[in-house]
């Protein structure tokens, strides 16, 4: 996929064709937030250089955040996100039509309680050929018993597991290399998988 790029022209400043590192088009905004912050900073007097905007722009790394963890001639492909609303859901699934036209995710997800859940499946859907539900490693954890019979997951096969690394590691030993796995849900999931799985 070819990356977005942003310019951004001011008063003070001027980019051109800037490549943010972070993916999707809601990190274009971020990055015109960005600057325009530090269009402040400079009239407050801290120098600057466009050399090391332009470096920090194009290099940042955000862990959970559309981070592709994995992607190797015979393993599937990971992709984590820590989307927890039905924003965060709606960034994630324009996001991964953008990097991957076409495709679908075996999304592994984790939620907490009191949120919006049948909004941020009803955009997910859109990218899952399944989804497998697991519980995080809080008190604050959805059951997801209650979670498989309350919502509607629009045909998308739903299954429970009662833990996450059993749910990563039945899908691995189908997996083919051209496949794609999301962690999704929580920032509680994505920590668990770096706990555990790292960089790989």
């Amino acid at each position: 996929m070819k990356q977005l790029t942003l310019s951004f022209h001011s008063d003070d400043s001027r980019f051109e064709n800037l490549t943010p590192a972070l993916r999707g088009p809601h990190q274009l905004r971020n990055t015109a937030v960005v600057l325009k912050a530090v269009e402040v900073l400079r009239r407050q007097g801290i120098s600057l250089s466009g050399r090391a905007i332009k470096r920090g722009v194009e290099h940042t790394v955000w862990a959970g955040r559309f981070q592709i963890v994995r992607e190797g001639a015979r393993s599937p492909v990971v992709v984590l996100d820590v989307c927890h609303n039905p924003g965060g859901a709606a960034a994630f699934v324009d996001t991964f039509k953008r990097v991957f036209p076409g495709r679908k995710a075996s999304i592994i997800a984790g939620f907490v309680k009191r949120k919006a859940h049948q909004e941020m499946i009803d955009h997910l859907a859109r990218v899952a050929d399944s989804f497998r539900l697991v519980p995080l490693k809080t008190g604050r954890s959805v059951d997801t018993r209650e979670l498989v019979s309350a919502l509607d997951w629009h045909g998308v096969p739903v299954k429970r597991f009662s833990r996450f690394e059993m749910a990563y590691d039945r899908l691995l030993e189908n997996a083919d290399p051209s496949d794609i796995i999301a962690i999704i849900g929580s920032h509680y999931l994505v920590g668990e998988y770096l706990s555990k799985y790292g960089r790989q």
